[in-house]
């Protein structure tokens, strides 16, 4: 089955690679007033305004494999603290992030405010117990954005973050779910430098905690990507690199380091980029039910981001 989802994906996103673009999918903000567009409206002198933007102006962290889009992982695990679960499995991720409005300075081109929502379903399945799921979460958010087109952008987030365990994995080991909810603000901070380069931050302060007996409010992360897109393929396709590292107050701060790296294609025409690259990660699960549980795993993935 996983080699039919690798071929469909593959295939998918292939189709999408054609050679209409002038925009980077890394640094898509449109820099400047269409006349011609009719969701884009003059707001006043100094601003213009674009309904149901294309692209972000504060991407998704690569390394980050809670971020929002599509992709499916085949995981080997080398260590895992999850109780009678295989050490083959597979990852899959559905969802995507999308702009409602965007404000842009007419007299900084670039310059802009950005608001968009997001959700994503992630779920993580054992391949030695009869592909059966062991947990989901679902999660989705409402995002403000802002970017001075120089390499600095900020994020003000808030999200909700559910988790579940997985039916068969209930009837086979009896795990109960422990209402791993989570309901947060986030702020982040992004820098890109040396036209490759993005160093960012991101701390988070969750409100609505479903099972304080076990949770706690506050979480970090920060990472360094890499990222040369034009290096074949006339241009839309490349090479990547990152590490995402967190840590969360519920876990005594112990870090997550989760590194990336591969080959990135740009489909820019639609601001979508494809990636397929190697992850090793070690710290806790990806799932929020088994977040006290640590597993240490490599693997190769397809992700597209939306």
């Amino acid at each position: 089955m996983i080699r039919r989802v690798f071929f469909v994906i593959t295939l998918a996103f292939w189709i999408l690679l054609t050679p209409n673009a002038a925009v980077s999918a890394n640094n898509s903000t449109q820099n400047s007033f269409d006349a011609d567009d009719p969701l884009t409206f003059p707001a006043g002198r100094q601003w213009n305004l674009d309904l149901l933007p294309a692209g972000d102006i504060y991407p998704p962290y690569s390394a980050d494999l809670h971020r929002p889009g599509f992709g499916v992982m085949n995981m080997d695990i080398m260590d895992s603290e999850i109780p009678d679960a295989g050490d083959r499995r597979y990852g899959f991720m559905l969802g995507g992030q999308y702009g409602l409005l965007r404000l842009q300075s007419a007299s900084e081109p670039g310059a802009a405010f950005q608001v968009d929502v997001y959700g994503a379903f992630y779920g993580v399945f054992d391949a030695d117990n009869s592909t059966d799921n062991i947990g989901w979460d679902g999660l989705y958010g409402l995002a403000f954005y802002w970017t001075n087109n120089k390499g600095l952008a900020a994020k003000l987030a808030m999200q909700h973050d559910s988790s579940h365990v997985g039916d068969e994995y209930i009837e086979r080991t009896g795990r109960k779910r422990i209402n791993y909810t989570r309901e947060e603000w986030a702020l982040g901070l992004s820098y890109r430098f040396m036209k490759n380069w993005r160093i960012y931050g991101e701390g988070a302060y969750g409100f609505d905690l479903r099972n304080t007996d076990v949770q706690e409010p506050w979480r970090i992360q920060g990472g360094m990507e890499w990222e040369a897109d034009d290096l074949f393929l006339s241009g839309r396709g490349g090479y990547y690199a990152a590490v995402n590292i967190g840590a969360a107050e519920e876990l005594d701060w112990e870090e997550d380091i989760t590194l990336q790296a591969g080959i990135v294609i740009s489909a820019r025409r639609f601001y979508r980029q494809f990636r397929i690259g190697l992850i090793y990660r070690d710290g806790r699960s990806l799932i929020g039910e088994f977040f006290q549980d640590r597993e240490e795993w490599w693997g190769i993935g397809l992700w597209l981001d939306l």
